[in-house]
């Protein structure tokens, strides 16, 4: 999951942050891959509403382990990744657990999920915006969250066509800005390094200014 703070602006980077951000690319490819391939599945396959609960609770919850483990792309404490991660998992138990009409439980819990993701990261994305060079693509992800969440939380009449296709292509969707986020996370130190006109990291401590 693409994690970011809603609450703390960094307004320099040291090498040293922007290492251990870098260090957690792999996590955000990871999670983008599982959800590109989840996504695709969701989408292509004939679903009974039982077997899609099963299913969605399972990604959410490996998807919620994944997130705890990963660095905030902007630099914050990792308590945002594991609150982020354990609210994840604990929808994915949630859907299995609900009792009441499983399509709905499935929409509603995952709609809430995504609000509260999406809130995250427009708020985040914006905040950071003066040190985080890949913001629009969080500030995309965040919208698109939202946006998918009204849909959601908006249809108690939903079918199983729709909230298969809506969690569906969200799924792949944001699956894709996390895989495109993490080449990008990857890349930091580099882009660091032409910015400051340093080389490797020998200088830990060196400030990064806020880039655009």
């Amino acid at each position: 999951m693409i994690v970011t703070s809603p609450v703390d602006e960094l307004r320099t980077w040291t090498r040293g942050q922007i290492e251990a951000v870098s260090k957690g690319w792999w996590v955000l490819l990871v999670t983008g891959v599982i959800s590109i391939v989840a996504g695709a599945v969701i989408v292509f396959t004939q679903w009974t509403v039982d077997n899609l609960v099963i299913f969605v609770g399972t990604v959410l919850i490996v998807r919620g382990i994944f997130t705890m483990f990963s660095v905030p792309v902007d630099g914050s404490l990792r308590t945002w990744s594991i609150l982020l991660g354990l609210v994840e998992a604990f929808v994915g138990v949630g859907v299995f657990i609900w009792p009441g009409p499983a399509l709905l439980v499935v929409a509603f819990s995952i709609g809430w999920l995504l609000l509260f993701r999406g809130t995250m990261a427009i708020v985040g994305s914006v905040s950071s915006r003066k040190v985080l060079p890949y913001w629009g693509v969080v500030l995309v992800a965040g919208i698109l969250e939202v946006f998918v969440a009204f849909y959601l939380l908006t249809r108690p009449d939903i079918t199983l066509l729709a909230a298969v296709f809506a969690i569906g292509f969200a799924a792949m969707l944001y699956g894709v800005l996390e895989v495109a986020t993490s080449i990008v996370v990857k890349s930091l130190p580099q882009r660091f390094d032409e910015l400051t006109g340093t080389r490797g990291p020998r200088d830990t401590n060196t400030p990064l200014e806020p880039v655009s």
